[in-house]
């Protein structure tokens, strides 16, 4: 297999189990700390950088892919131990800001500068993290629910104090928290602990897409979280989700837009206009017929509103630019 370098990264052409249709691709990896990550390249114009969910890896954006690499360059990844990357073995520890250091690395590496930054669950929660570091190499952000769960409580289970402050603060909030934490999040770590990853990815997609979701999930995408359980299970198991408080959403200062599905569970939809009222001039999106999985469930309109989002901003246009409210016939701005 023929090598080259990229700014210092090895990199080496690899085969997918599927083509991006409708773009020309690149498909590569590159080395980051020791760790060879897969990605490819489609499209055309300024670089967008897309990062996948938990139980996911690059192949859940090819819906959206070739519709946004119309307009955009494309660089879509498997983070570290995602599918087709080396796998996490069982006593792998993984940690969030492993994830923001290859997203960061990945980019200087490949000399993109400012990137348009598109995540879905966890990889928004990474993209958010990765602007608050290095928002330098921001243009923009798009969130597909982040799971900032410490926009609310900084742990679970919470301390009996953040319950109460949380119980006279945002009861709705406390309510739809605590059946995530005690319908999903407990019964998965139960699960992982006690090696049964097939339950524990029950209870986790469940929980996360609705039950509804969850029961239309197709047999190549169920595989496609089978084929990723192990680094999710690394990632429970591990450090957990990091704490992002309200000072540093409101700190971010890139252009973001916030966007759910009208599916989805309500902890996540609570999390979402939080984390729009606190970051300076970020929307709430909400993406109808869809779920967790949004730009999987509707990628035309996820697309769209990408488009409509990012393709003006050429430059370093600052929060200033970016209207907080708008209204559309297919969507909700709020």
């Amino acid at each position: 297999m023929r090598r080259g370098q990229i700014g210092g990264a090895a990199f080496a052409p690899f085969r997918s189990e599927s083509q991006t249709e409708g773009a020309r691709t690149n498909e590569q990896e590159i080395n980051i700390d020791g760790a060879s990550l897969a990605y490819r390249e489609s499209g055309h114009g300024d670089p967008m950088v897309l990062v996948h969910a938990s139980l996911s890896d690059m192949r859940s954006w090819e819906p959206l892919e070739p519709l946004v690499a119309e307009h955009f360059r494309i660089i879509n990844y498997s983070r570290r131990f995602a599918h087709p990357n080396r796998p996490a073995d069982e006593n792998t520890s993984d940690s969030f800001s492993a994830h923001v250091s290859d997203l960061v690395a990945l980019i200087d590496r490949l000399g993109l500068g400012k990137v348009h930054l598109v995540g879905n669950s966890s990889g928004a929660f990474v993209c958010l993290l990765a602007a608050q570091q290095r928002p330098d190499l921001v243009r923009t952000l798009t969130l597909e629910e982040p799971p900032v769960v410490s926009m609310f409580l900084h742990a679970l289970p919470p301390s009996p104090g953040e319950l109460f402050r949380l119980l006279f603060s945002s009861p709705g909030a406390l309510v739809a928290l605590i059946e995530f934490g005690a319908g999903t999040i407990g019964p998965t770590m139960k699960a992982f602990q006690q090696g049964n990853d097939d339950a524990a990815l029950d209870f986790f997609a469940r929980g996360v897409l609705g039950a509804a979701a969850y029961a239309k999930v197709t047999p190549t995408r169920k595989r496609q979280m089978v084929a990723n359980v192990k680094a999710h299970r690394a990632s429970m198991l591990g450090a957990g989700l990091p704490v992002f408080t309200a000072a540093d959403a409101a700190s971010i200062q890139v252009p973001t837009q916030l966007i759910r599905g009208s599916d989805t569970p309500g902890f996540q939809r609570r999390i979402n206009q939080r984390l729009a009222k606190l970051i300076p001039g970020a929307m709430d999106v909400c993406i109808p017929n869809a779920s967790h999985f949004v730009h999987e469930d509707n990628p035309q309109v996820v697309a769209e509103v990408i488009r409509t989002f990012c393709g003006g901003r050429h430059g370093s246009a600052g929060v200033g630019s970016h209207r907080k409210t708008r209204q559309g016939p297919k969507l909700t701005f709020e």
